[in-house]
């Protein structure tokens, strides 16, 4: 007597079923002869046995993918890692974009993400509009500035909306640049405002600039962002941000974060404080422990 039941629970599949996303990797593009499929050898660790297609939990997940396109070299590497931030009920649908005329080279190419239709999301609790202060905008708009373009007085609040430009017309180099600059320049601003609830503004600037950004143009700078960091570059940048040197601003767009009752902060500190913090900015945050400032 319960068959009935298990059929309409399926036809309306929706009998309080667990939201899930897939990555996808059957997908590729038939257009282009040097866009395959790609294989699922792990998920956080654990490994899947190379399959095409994979329901998962939503949050963040390490993938590792391996191309099923040709590799003539034995050096070569079929197995790449994909930093996925997967949200209920979407398919991600990810392939292996090799070099033209099949090289060697190839990289992880997300080609579409879409709802999953026999999926029901969880109940969506209403959003709490974020008001933007004025000090936490900029005040005009910001283009992709290039990696000669940054400087010691360029911001944080400019850096992370020159990002979000940089990743929209995907110049990835320059968004990675930035993205570096960004976070080392806001650490440092944490150390030298120590009242805390003022270091809650960097958010605030990250919603109005690269999380405004579409889910898959972040996937992709993600993506790109860990290739980077798992590569020698990152020692490079390292040097890069050692030479153009600790901020030479003063932190407005932070110390103005303050409740009504906060107490104005001075942040005029020596020169040897000031590379004591740029010292622990450059290994602490940027983890180039390599360096001395």
């Amino acid at each position: 007597m319960k068959l009935p039941l298990i059929i309409s629970c399926l036809i309306l599949a929706g009998c309080q079923s667990t939201p899930y996303a897939m990555i996808d990797g059957s997908q590729s593009k038939i257009s282009d002869a040097d866009n395959y499929n790609v294989e699922i050898i792990a998920i956080d660790g654990a490994f899947q046995s190379g399959k095409l297609t994979k329901n998962i939990k939503p949050g963040y997940h390490t993938v590792h993918l391996s191309t099923t396109g040709p590799l003539r070299s034995r050096k070569a590497t079929s197995t790449l890692v994909y930093p996925l931030f997967a949200k209920e009920c979407m398919r991600y649908v990810v392939t292996a974009q090799h070099g033209p005329g099949n090289k060697d080279d190839w990289e992880i190419k997300v080609l579409d993400e879409r709802l999953i239709p026999a999926c029901t999301p969880s109940p969506v609790e209403p959003e709490v509009a974020v008001v933007i202060p004025d000090y936490a905008k900029p005040t005009g708009d910001i283009s992709c500035l290039a990696k000669e373009q940054l400087t010691n007085q360029t911001t944080p609040l400019v850096l992370l909306h020159s990002v979000a430009a940089c990743i929209k017309s995907q110049d990835y180099n320059s968004a990675i640049n930035g993205y570096f600059l960004a976070g080392a320049y806001a650490y440092f601003d944490s150390l030298r405002v120590t009242h805390k609830p003022s270091h809650a503004v960097v958010d605030l600037i990250k919603k109005d600039s690269i999380w405004t950004l579409s889910a898959l143009e972040q996937q992709n700078f993600e993506q790109k962002l860990a290739e980077y960091l798992a590569s020698e570059q990152k020692q490079q940048t390292c040097e890069w941000v050692k030479t153009i040197g600790a901020p030479d601003y003063t932190a407005q767009y932070m110390l103005q974060h303050l409740p009504k009752d906060g107490v104005p902060q001075n942040t005029d500190i020596s020169a040897d404080i000031k590379a004591t913090l740029f010292n622990a900015t450059l290994n602490d945050y940027l983890g180039c422990s390599s360096l001395q400032a």
